[in-house]
């Protein structure tokens, strides 16, 4: 009994720290678009620069490409945009920071030049929506990049 109790925390534990899956509504293909394409994160995330937070993809901005089948394949079939009514197409964030941490992409990305693989690890090549983050963004990994970068240490930059 006691053997169960330790491993049901240890389970928790593990995925408090991993994060819960996450399910996403389509089986987007970062490497397609990134790598194949050469589009920009920016294309889809567009809140990425100038805003605090990047921006999740709908079906408007899927529908800027994707209006008609643009191949031949099964998997560009699945892909056309006839999505009715428009908020149709809702992805799920994948990352969490707690309530009192502040983060801004415009920050990071906008004004510091980060590429989104330094806090998102290698999302772009991904073929299939990751169930989970790829990196744990935790205090000290946000330390060590601030530290690394000659950026403040100083508490109130990051918490509320």
């Amino acid at each position: 009994m006691v053997l169960l109790a330790v491993v049901a925390v240890l389970l928790l534990v593990s995925m408090r720290l991993r994060g819960m899956p996450v399910q996403q509504p389509v089986a987007f293909d970062h490497l397609k678009h990134t790598k194949d394409l050469e589009l920009s994160c920016e294309l889809c995330h567009n809140h990425v620069i100038t805003g605090t937070y990047a921006g999740l993809p709908g079906a408007q901005t899927c529908g800027l490409c994707h209006q008609a089948q643009r191949a031949a394949s099964a998997e560009s079939a699945g892909v056309k945009v006839p999505f009715v009514p428009p908020d149709s197409l809702q992805f799920n964030k994948l990352f969490r920071l707690p309530a009192h941490v502040y983060f801004s992409h415009r920050r990071h990305v906008g004004i510091g030049k980060l590429e989104c693989d330094a806090c998102h690890g290698a999302i772009a090549g991904s073929q299939q929506p990751p169930r989970r983050a790829l990196v744990r963004i935790t205090m000290e990994f946000c330390l060590d990049c601030h530290r690394a970068k000659g950026q403040s240490l100083d508490c109130v930059a990051c918490h509320r």
